[in-house]
This record gives structure tokens, sequence and C-alpha cells, in this order.
């Protein structure tokens, strides 16, 4: 095991794909939503490697195919000219000395991130993610850096690179191939190591009727349970009806065409009236709709929300226009800032 010393190396790559982890996950919950006849999110081997590696137990899934929003006109209208790169224009002289040095640059070479979180505990999260990395230039790059500070060892022939933070948490990533990054805390990270190569973890029956909901599996996704611990309490006004009778959440959507549809799934705890909590869900948009009466981009994706009752939740589905989008770009700047 050797020590190379951080700071430089350290921003650039545990900084840098935890920034894109999180600007995918502001694209993910930038709209409203519906399932139709929803496929999951089995159609992907990437996807499929990917759950089998991240934590089964965790409250909260991901995923950014952020090769299809690169191409898609609707998010060109959404994000501007600072497109995917989410440092463009503001890249710290570490991080381009990082891209110059190894070739790799998130904005073009990271395809799609997966994620899982648990609930109320970030030092938790973990991450998959699938591009083009030279691990050799990498690998390099971490070596010959002074100012760095990385425990680098090998795992089974995979580099692994932990670093210790201010308040003694130990974390880090692991270059699996020239195509997959994984990252996470510690024995996070250690688990997807185990798990490499193997069959991995299955969702539990619950996950798994989650994930049955995605109905764009190669857009992005966004899973949740375990709301218990976040719904509002009994004097919380009418409209927070929804959130406690919230038993988990699915969001999805498409880059195809010339906007985005998005649709959801807000699945109800079992003594949860369904059509009340529809009821709810009306009345809000309505009440946005009021709020929004001066932007007409925005009344018309409000007008276009279907909102159905199930036996187990609530559907939703809309589209957000080109016109929405660039006017949310507008009035709020890119949706990564």
């Amino acid at each position: 095991m050797t020590h190379v010393r951080p700071g430089a190396a350290r921003t650039a790559l545990l900084a840098v794909f935890a920034a894109l982890l999180a600007a995918g996950l502001a694209l993910l919950v930038a709209g409203c939503s519906e399932t139709l006849s929803s496929p999951g999110i089995g159609s992907s081997a990437q996807t499929t490697d990917a759950l089998a590696l991240l934590p089964a137990d965790a409250d909260v899934y991901g995923m950014t195919n952020l090769a299809a929003a690169r191409a898609s006109d609707a998010m060109e209208a959404a994000l501007g000219d600072t497109g995917l790169g989410m440092m463009s224009g503001t890249a710290s002289p570490d991080f381009e000395e990082f891209v110059r040095l190894t070739g790799f640059d998130p904005a073009e070479d990271l395809d799609r991130v997966y994620m899982a979180a648990a609930e109320g505990d970030r030092e938790r999260a973990a991450f998959v993610a699938y591009g083009r990395f030279d691990r050799a230039r990498i690998e390099q790059f971490v070596a010959s850096r002074e100012d760095a500070e990385f425990e680098v060892s090998d795992v089974d022939g995979i580099p692994l690179y932990l670093a210790t933070g201010d308040d003694g948490d130990r974390g880090g990533f692991a270059l699996a191939s020239d195509q997959m990054v994984m990252a996470g805390d510690e024995s996070t990270l250690r688990g997807m190591l185990r798990r490499l190569g193997t069959s991995g973890q299955t969702p539990d029956a619950e996950l798994q009727a989650l994930f049955d909901r995605v109905a764009y599996p190669d857009g992005a996704w966004f899973v949740a349970r375990g709301f218990d611990g976040m719904a509002p309490g009994d004097d919380a006004p009418p409209s927070a009806m929804a959130a406690r009778a919230a038993n988990g959440v699915v969001v999805s959507m498409s880059f195809d065409g010339d906007g985005v549809p998005v649709r959801a799934f807000l699945a109800t705890k079992p003594e949860a009236s369904t059509a009340d909590v529809a009821d709810v869900i009306r009345g809000s948009l309505s009440a946005a709709r009021i709020g929004m009466k001066d932007q007409p981009a925005a009344l018309d994706v409000l007008d276009r929300v279907e909102v159905d009752a199930e036996e187990t939740g609530v559907r939703m589905e809309a589209f957000l226009t080109r016109a929405f989008l660039a006017d949310a770009r507008g009035m709020h700047g890119p949706m990564h800032d």
C-alpha cells in the first residue's frame, strides 16, 4: 500500500464526480409527472449491473443518462450554452489540469450515473458511473500529485483510492475498468467491490414494485421510499396530505423529441384514499396555475398535467416544453447552477 499526498487530485476526482451526481439528480426533480404500462428499469445491462453493485438497503436510487441528455434539443434549451459541462466557465485550474493530463472531461466522457443513498445519511451515498476512463493516465495523475493525500491500494487488480475527511470519515473511488468507476464511503465501496463480477444483490419486493413503475428507464429516473421520518406533522396544511400518505415515489423522464415527457407514481400507504390524494394534487396544480398566471409557458405545461388515482397510488404525467425549459433557465439560470 502506498500513500500519495491530497488536494487538487481529490478535488478533481472525488468532488467532480460528486458534483456530476448532484447535477444528475437536479435533472430528475425538475418537473411533474404518470406511468403508463411501465417497462421497469431492467432494459439496460448497465442498469442491471449497477443495481447489483449498489447497496440494496438504500432509500433513494436514481439514474441519469447524460449521453442522452447531451443529445437532446430540449435539454439544450434547459441548460443553455453551458450544456452538461457542469463546471464550464468556472472550472478551477486544478480541474483544468486534471482534464489536460488525464484526457477525461466529465462533460463529454460520462455517459450514465447511477446512485443510491440512505435517507438522512449523506455519507452513505454511493454511485456507479459509466463512460470513458483512461485508468493508466488517471492513476499516473494521482500518483504525481505532491499536494494530494490518498491511500492507494489494489483490490483484486482494481485500484482503490481512499481519503480521510476532516471528520475522520473515509471515502473514495475505485476505477473498475476503462468504462466504469465506483465511489462511496469506505465500507460501501468495499462492499461494491466484493460484489463486482458476481450476481450481486436483488431488490426486495417493496423496492422492486417501485422500480417496476419507472416509465423511462433509459432517460432519467428517481425512486425513493421510507417516508415515515419525513412526513409532515398533523398540524401541517391540507396540501401536505399527499406527503403524509406517501409510501414511495417514482419519477422518470425521457430526453427524446422537442420536449421532456415526465411520468411519476406516488405509492400510497394502505390506509390512504388514493382518490383523496389525487384531489389534493389537483388542488395544488390549480394553486400553481394562479401563481403562474403571467407565465404562458408554465401554464401550458400545467394545463396538460394528468392526475389519476389507482388502487395503490396516484399516477401523474406532464410534458415539459422547450418554451417552458427555456423560460425556467431564464428565470433561474441553468438547472445545474
